[in-house]
């Protein structure tokens, strides 16, 4: 191997690398996410090619290296379209989240352990609002400017940053809706066809039996666990159940897009959760 192609394989490998550690960091790797984003990333150094000399991009004109961008990534990019999706089924309830979606297509979930007794971690999650995640009002905008709207979701519906997150949750206004809540489990609901922005409000026995053609139903949960020695651990998973195989590839190619963002968003929450239970101290 020459040394210039030896330093470009080098470069590409440091690069997927470092792509595939931030995006694990954010959320467990989902290879159809991994794709996509990748996809956009060889799109890009193709462009990028064109403007490069071409002994640093490795093509003899600055055309081909954007052609093999755009087709290597077009490739990529395409990939989750056509991801298989295999459903999985818990067998044994071990949370009330288990037992509103025990069936599910896509999940994602995270946790994160806080030195504080479970009270007062339930408190502070009654407290955290998407105000205390810094990132959410950015990847809001994000997300409505890619699906076509000028204001993000929340501000649309009339909610404010600074409520509550589960106080908002249980406002008739939201798209999200109760299923369930203890002193150690909140679990929540959203029901439609999220990649257009549609969804409909149900309450719990609805939700258990609602499957219309081309929707989904999502269940998440925020379960709080004894950690020992005073500290809990607060897990957020998310669970979400395609009604058809329309819904289905659907839902593969919003969820990929997605998914990294959602990540950064509940890590977030968690690390909001941490910080108001570490200033709620009890005198």
């Amino acid at each position: 191997m020459t040394r210039p192609l030896f330093l470009r394989a080098a470069a590409v490998a440091t690069l997927a690398v470092g792509g595939l550690t931030w995006m694990n960091s954010v959320a467990p790797i989902q290879w159809p996410s991994v794709l996509a984003y990748s996809g956009i990333v060889v799109f890009l150094l193709g462009a990028l090619s064109v403007l490069a000399p071409p002994a640093w991009s490795g093509f003899s004109r600055r055309i081909h290296g954007l052609l093999a961008g755009v087709v290597l990534g077009a490739a990529l990019f395409g990939a989750p379209w056509f991801w298989p999706v295999h459903p999985r089924t818990i067998a044994s309830p071990a949370s009330r989240l288990d037992v509103f979606l025990p069936t599910y297509d896509f999940q994602e979930r995270h946790e994160l352990t806080i030195d504080a007794p479970a009270e007062r971690v339930r408190e502070a999650l009654n407290q955290v609002s998407f105000a205390d995640i810094p990132l959410m009002q950015t990847l809001g905008r994000i997300r409505a400017l890619a699906m076509g709207h000028v204001r993000v979701l929340s501000e649309a519906k009339g909610a404010s940053p600074a409520i509550p997150i589960v106080a908002m949750i249980q406002d008739p206004r939201s798209g999200f809706f109760p299923l369930d809540d203890t002193p150690r489990e909140f679990v929540f609901g959203l029901a439609g066809q999220p990649w257009n922005n549609a969804g409909v409000r149900l309450t719990p026995a609805e939700f258990l039996l609602w499957a219309p053609p081309e929707t989904v139903k999502i269940a998440a949960n925020f379960l709080i666990q004894d950690a020992g020695s005073g500290r809990s651990r607060v897990i957020t998973e998310t669970r979400i159940l395609a009604s058809d195989a329309s819904a289905r590839g659907k839902m593969t190619k919003y969820w990929a897009l997605i998914y990294p963002g959602s990540g950064l968003i509940r890590r977030g929450l968690l690390e909001a959760v941490r910080d108001r239970a570490a200033r709620t101290v009890r005198y």
